[in-house]
């Protein structure tokens, strides 16, 4: 559980991890019972599933499916979560819990970062040698203000900008999908369950949930994403993480790729078990073949919305 909020032979090892990640994205055998994605303009209605099986299943049917569709990796789909399921009650076995959880993860992560790449980008086409408009200086206090970034002297010092620059960046996929499933068990944990909370971030407002024989409060969300988009902020912006920034901008000025598995070390703070914990990320972004989720790329479609849809109580 995090510890802040503010704000989870070479050839044949790589040949071995991709075959995993493509065997725990493989999800269950197609079903035609599920409704899939139309290329209609207008909206579709929400698609209900009612189990971790059909969410797997209608993955399949929509083609969500490495294993059976490779080029999907190129066009994930772009799902809107309603919640974390309250009260799903059947064990799946192994593979198809962590396949089902690490494609609705995905989808998630690439969507936060969809929205951190356009920051991203305006903020390297502001020219800062030439006056501002009135809408680019708002935007740019707005999202020093969102970063963290004080503007104390001059109202854009080139060290803040500098600092801006090294905060507004994505999350490796790998690291995302990874640490939800290590902090929210593998979306089951009572956080996750009640607030939609993936990452176990603390909150110092007195809302949200209350733990267990403690004082402390979890941060609780509306919809699952605004939960990793929390997360994204918080590795972006908290003291704790600034080598993890640091590193990251190293790779990006050597124009390497973001590295989940490497970036993962830095991450100590995160939680009480410190280096064990990051060995822990590490080591699982390895033996789950996820470095290949660092490259996938959204499908240029419209959004579904998948209604995940608790299961009836048992009798009393």
């Amino acid at each position: 559980m995090s510890s802040h909020l503010h704000s989870c032979s070479n050839k044949s090892l790589i040949v071995g991890i991709c075959a995993l990640f493509l065997i725990l994205l493989a999800g269950c055998e197609p079903t035609n019972s599920l409704p899939s994605a139309t290329s209609e303009n207008k909206p579709d209605p929400p698609v209900e599933v009612g189990s971790m099986k059909e969410l797997g299943q209608y993955y399949d049917s929509i083609g969500f499916n490495i294993y059976a569709n490779p080029d999907i990796l190129n066009a994930i789909p772009r799902l809107h979560f309603t919640h974390i399921p309250k009260n799903w009650e059947e064990e799946p076995s192994i593979p198809l819990k962590q396949s089902v959880f690490f494609r609705t993860m995905t989808t998630m992560a690439l969507e936060v970062n969809e929205d951190i790449l356009k920051q991203r980008q305006r903020l390297l086409n502001l020219d800062m040698q030439k006056p501002l408009s009135v809408d680019d200086r708002e935007w740019l206090e707005r999202t020093m203000a969102q970063y963290r970034v004080s503007r104390q002297g001059s109202p854009y010092s080139s060290d803040q900008l500098a600092e801006l620059h090294i905060r507004v960046d994505i999350i490796p996929p790998s690291l995302t999908l990874v640490q939800s499933a290590i902090e929210s068990a593998w979306g089951r944990s009572r956080f996750a369950r009640e607030g939609n909370a993936l990452f176990g971030q603390w909150t110092t407002s007195g809302q949200g949930i209350k733990a267990e024989k403690s004082d402390a409060w979890l941060a609780t969300f509306s919809t699952p994403r605004e939960s990793v988009a929390a997360y994204c902020l918080n590795l972006n912006t908290h003291p704790s993480y600034s080598i993890f920034r640091v590193t990251r901008a190293e790779m990006r000025k050597e124009g390497r790729p973001l590295n989940g598995a490497e970036l993962a070390m830095h991450l100590e703070k995160y939680s009480a078990k410190g280096v064990e914990y990051t060995s822990l990320v590490n080591n699982m972004i390895t033996r789950h073949g996820l470095e290949i989720a660092d490259t996938a790329r959204l499908a240029n479609e419209p959004e579904i919305v998948i209604k995940l849809i608790d299961a009836p109580a048992s009798p009393s």
